[in-house]
């Protein structure tokens, strides 16, 4: 555990503490300078550093572009997140939406109660900690302080999702402690997402659904998605559907109420996974005939985010509040969900939501250097899925061009955490830590094409396995059916022990 001020401008005061895991390469390379993973983003998100749920996924992803190559691999939660003391987690948010979603609320109603969570949240955790003390700018002081008492004169930065954010504060704020970075599915201070969330969420939806739209056979299959999907938001808000869900509590079904804006914020959450994509179209039209058992793994994980004991939501909500929340047109926001249509009717009620949590949260407005573009000169590889639904690719490739001194990756066909999803992306990864001003685009985008030709080919064969298991399911119950024809055409004698026991 790592100690620091919570208040860095305070350094005899109030004391906190992250977690630091380090993984010694096989063989160290003294000139490899370590890989430092800032956590999982969010912000909030716990990197999994728990006991119960700490596993080789913890480094195996970054493996190749650190132990396997003589670098070390640190990984943090960041402060107030995960195993970090104090974890600002709003128990409260947990055990009233627990409650929450198994009733059929309004939207209205929903608001109220998250309200009503927030508030007592906010009121609890304000006794013990300072949540103006949990934002970007602390983070990047908290890892600065970590270097010094590791004795390592730079880290690689790498960051994901809103992490990488912290990547970039820490190259602004202590440039002489960072070698480089590696930004997977990156976020940018310039850009204000609360301010042009209603178009990137319908964004999101309609990639979702050209996904299936762009493919002739699929879209032959389920034509006019877009307007289904509308229906069924419509149709679920007036009658929900209660969904017996397994995987969120132990040992028993949780009766997920399913409406439509709820549907929404599953679906949106779903489409952080690229395999979701290939599933939308049929979970569309088994809903339509009110069966939702293909949508069951999404509820499933959707609720395992909504309960996670270990997500520092409060700290996230302190992050929002100081860094983002102050510089959006609330205003402008909300006229521009107010014309989004049926699919966004989930932000409207979120932009909402995020007001009134500033609101109880009543701390500090970050200055305006939180709102710029980060220019650093540390060699940045930038890398971003195509399918991302966080910020499209069109919006992370203008952004990243603020940065003087990058390489830039843009995976076709995965979504967000494109490390977690290809092989290509981490062997880019390793190849530009090892030498940050070689070109690594031309291997990878080569790398990438043979990736999803191998895929492609995996999946034509599992289709046939599956046909011709299908197939042989098929004769079988043929067979089957003419056995029983022919046993219904023999007499059987009376008293016989067949007819008695039938």
């Amino acid at each position: 555990m790592m100690e620091v001020p919570e208040n860095h401008a305070k350094p005899s005061g109030r004391k906190i503490q992250f977690p630091v895991v380090r993984f010694f390469a096989e063989i160290g390379d003294p000139d490899k300078e370590p890989l430092l993973h800032l956590g999982a983003g969010g912000p909030g998100a716990s990197m999994g550093l728990e006991p119960e749920n700490a596993s080789d996924w913890l480094w195996v992803n970054y493996a190749g572009m650190t132990i396997e190559d003589g670098r070390d691999l640190i990984v943090i939660d960041p402060r107030g997140t995960g195993m970090a003391q104090p974890k600002l987690a709003c128990d409260e948010f947990i055990k009233d939406a627990d409650l929450a979603f198994t009733r059929n609320l309004s939207t209205d109603e929903e608001s109220r109660v998250f309200t009503y969570s927030m508030e007592r949240c906010y009121s609890r955790l304000s006794e013990t900690a300072d949540l103006a003390q949990y934002n970007s700018a602390t983070v990047a002081q908290d890892i600065d302080a970590l270097r010094e008492a590791l004795g390592v004169p730079q880290f690689n930065l790498y960051g994901v999702s809103y992490a990488s954010r912290y990547a970039l504060t820490i190259a602004r704020d202590f440039p002489d402690s960072v070698r480089a970075m590696v930004l997977n599915s990156a976020v940018f201070p310039n850009i204000i997402y609360t301010q042009q969330l209603p178009e990137d969420v319908i964004a999101a939806y309609q990639r979702g659904l050209d996904y299936c739209g762009q493919d002739t056979a699929c879209n032959k299959q389920y034509p006019d998605l877009k307007r289904r999907l509308e229906s069924l938001v419509q149709a679920l808000d007036e009658s929900p559907l209660t969904v017996e869900t397994a995987n969120v509590h132990p040992g028993e079904q949780y009766p997920f109420v399913l409406t439509g804006q709820r549907l929404l914020r599953v679906l949106f959450q779903a489409l952080y996974n690229e395999q979701f994509y290939k599933e939308l179209p049929a979970i569309i039209e088994e809903l339509e005939s009110e069966q939702a058992d293909l949508l069951k793994p999404s509820i499933a994980s959707f609720m395992g985010l909504v309960l996670d004991p270990n997500f520092g939501d409060a700290a996230g909500i302190s992050h929002f509040c100081y860094e983002e929340a102050p510089f959006v047109d609330f205003d402008v926001a909300r006229q521009s969900a107010a014309n989004s249509g049926i699919l966004g009717g989930s932000v409207r009620s979120d932009i909402d939501m995020m007001q009134v949590q500033c609101r109880i949260w009543a701390i500090p407005s970050a200055p305006l250097l939180e709102s710029r573009a980060i220019k650093p000169r540390v060699p940045t590889l930038v890398m971003h899925g195509a399918l991302d639904p966080v910020l499209s690719a069109k919006d992370a490739d203008k952004a990243r061009k603020k940065l003087p001194n990058h390489q830039w990756l843009l995976f076709p066909q995965l979504a967000h955490d494109v490390i977690s999803a290809s092989d290509c992306a981490e062997q880019a990864a390793a190849s530009f830590l090892d030498q940050p001003e070689q070109p690594v685009a031309e291997i990878a985008a080569s790398c990438r094409k043979e990736e999803l030709a191998q895929q492609a080919e995996l999946e034509k064969k599992l289709a046939e396995l599956e046909a011709e298991r299908e197939k042989q399911e098929q004769d079988g119950a043929t067979r089957g059916a003419s056995e029983d024809d022919d046993q219904r055409n023999r007499k059987i004698p009376a008293g016989n022990r067949y007819s008695e026991a039938h």
